[in-house]
């Protein structure tokens, strides 16, 4: 048995989760049994640049295939695809690609990727969007700007009425071209904004954006304010009733803009009338845009691949707790109600990608940071879960130890997340197609098969609102936790015994022992004895425990 020690450690640290948590605004976490999804997968990232060597890189496929990563997450730049010009599309590269990856036995998932790549976090290539497109309108529609003037060209601006139109067209060129892949595309995603994330360009360099600033809003071309002014009229109908929402003496809706000063509307006008109205609106030009694609994508893949479509909302996790302008640059990316903003994915029949599940809340309440990662993670997780909407998992920065993969696991497989792709494959991979120091514990940790197991407790010594309950080594029984994540087991008068099943990994070594709890969930003792040591098969069968 773990030492007694060791669990009480376990303890503490799932019950400051919770009041952690609490502290910051969040719910609670709501896990009750750890476990991983039936229809979980494992998946790794491919490099941003292009692919030279097709003979390594199918190598370097084919020991991600041996190692249970399930499918390859591709980055399809459409700065690439249609350069020569307006619906002028050449995919002979990504054909090669596909054919690649379909023969190393893999399974592809395409990210329609309409943005650039080159001034995010982690981007070693240059593509930009097609240059013929400036060409269509103006930069005030075609942008974004931000309250400090600068027009960002990553992506398409969510305001301007070609933005559609454009992706719709390529979509469509995508699904003629890739319909004789649909054996290989087991999902596709869709790109958002920058980085591929559903999002406002708000942390940008190029705009004077440091780690761990808010970030800027990007509200004020002129198509942006017209459009905030529209909202307001349709809201109010008049000026007089903005006015007096507001507490203001505008004359004309034409008067309506955005924050004039940023820093002192987070700090002192965010939570005001106007400020609520604001955000509110400029998190709907998000949930908007992201039913325009999504409509647009499913008209132009559900008939041809049937697969699942996806997009990522990005793990924002600093400033949430800062003591002077709290979600600051959650808001300025245009995250302002995560609860309305899945109700939009829920909508549009999206899968949702969250970020950041290997880092943790240690710099929750250090300045400059104010940075929880791990609550936002749960936060997000749980609404997912409540509103039946399929979550899965990335890494925010490249994971240089195993530590990072325990992080992400305890996440994984308490949350009920469907699938965790690794940013990057050269994590995993050498360029002759070995395996990096990091792939036995990338396998180990999150690149498994889960099979289902019923457990089956005998002889349990409870009384009267006891519960029964399974808690043991790794991160899917719950990794000795007594607090948030065991597996709960049902009483069954029939066999005299307790049982509940879980899904955790094939062909994996664990230990394990039963636990009582009271009726109000206080734990009150271990199954006596020693562990209980088992290797899994690979096929789902059961365990009976004998108290």
């Amino acid at each position: 048995m773990r030492s007694l020690v060791k669990r009480i450690r376990m303890y503490a640290a799932a019950s400051l989760a919770v009041i952690l948590a609490v502290s910051i605004g969040f719910p609670a976490p709501e896990a009750e049994a750890s476990s991983i999804r039936s229809d979980y997968k494992a998946y790794a990232m491919a490099p941003l640049t292009k692919i030279t060597d097709w003979n390594a890189f199918r190598n370097q496929l084919i020991t991600l295939k041996n190692n249970n990563i399930y499918a390859l997450t591709t980055d399809v730049w459409w700065g690439d695809v249609e350069q020569a010009g307006d619906n002028v599309f050449n995919w002979t590269y990504y054909k090669t690609y596909a054919d690649t990856v379909r023969a190393a036995g893999l399974k592809w998932i395409p990210i329609i990727s309409t943005h650039q790549c080159g001034g995010n976090v982690g981007d070693d290539c240059n593509i930009k969007l097609p240059t013929w497109l400036w060409s269509k309108g103006t930069q005030d529609q075609m942008t974004m700007r931000s309250e400090t003037g600068y027009y960002n060209n990553e992506t398409l601006s969510p305001w301007w009425t070609g933005t559609s139109t454009q992706y719709d067209e390529l979509y469509a060129s995508f699904a003629t071209n890739f319909s004789g892949y649909k054996d290989i595309i087991t999902k596709i995603y869709l790109s958002g904004g920058p980085a591929g994330e559903l999002r406002f360009p708000s942390y940008n360099t190029a705009d004077g954006w440091g780690y761990p600033g808010r970030g800027k809003l990007q509200a004020y071309t002129d198509v942006a304010k017209q459009s905030f002014q529209s909202a307001m009229n349709v809201k109010y109908g008049s000026i007089s009733a903005l006015n007096s929402a507001w507490g203001t003496s505008l004359t004309a809706f034409t008067q309506v803009n955005p924050p004039s000063d940023g820093d002192n509307f987070f700090i002192n006008g965010v939570n005001s009338t106007y400020g609520k109205d604001f955000m509110t609106w400029y998190q709907s030009v998000l949930e908007k845009h992201l039913n325009t694609i999504a409509a647009k994508a499913h008209s132009r893949f559900d008939s041809v691949f049937g697969v699942p479509i996806g997009a990522k909302v990005a793990g924002i996790h600093w400033q949430m707790n800062s003591p002077t302008m709290p979600h600051a640059a959650e808001f300025g990316a245009g995250y302002y109600n995560y609860s309305t903003l899945l109700d939009e994915f829920k909508r549009s029949n999206l899968d949702l990608t969250f970020t950041c599940l290997e880092m943790t809340d240690s710099q929750a309440y250090t300045s400059p940071y104010y940075s929880a990662p791990k609550s936002l993670v749960i936060q997000v997780a749980n609404l997912a879960n409540q509103k039946g909407i399929r979550i899965n998992g990335e890494n925010a920065l490249p994971i240089s130890d195993g530590s990072g993969y325990q992080n992400t696991a305890e996440m994984l497989f308490n949350y009920n997340f469907g699938g965790f792709t690794l940013l990057r494959m050269s994590s995993l991979v050498n360029g002759d197609g070995t395996k990096t120091a990091l792939m036995d514990a990338y396998r180990d940790a999150i690149a498994m098969t889960p099979i289902p197991v019923t457990f089956i407790v005998k002889n349990a010594p409870t009384v009267s609102g006891d519960s029964v309950y399974v808690a043991g080594s790794r991160w899917e029984m719950g990794n000795w936790t007594t607090g948030l994540y065991p597996l709960k087991l049902t009483y069954n008068s029939s066999t005299a015994d307790w049982r509940g099943t879980a899904n955790i990994g094939a062909s994996r070594n664990y230990e394990f022992k039963a636990i009582i709890k009271d009726s109000a969930g206080t734990f009150k003792s271990w199954e006596p004895g020693a562990n209980n040591t088992w290797a899994t098969p690979t096929a789902g069968t059961s365990y009976t425990i004998t108290w």
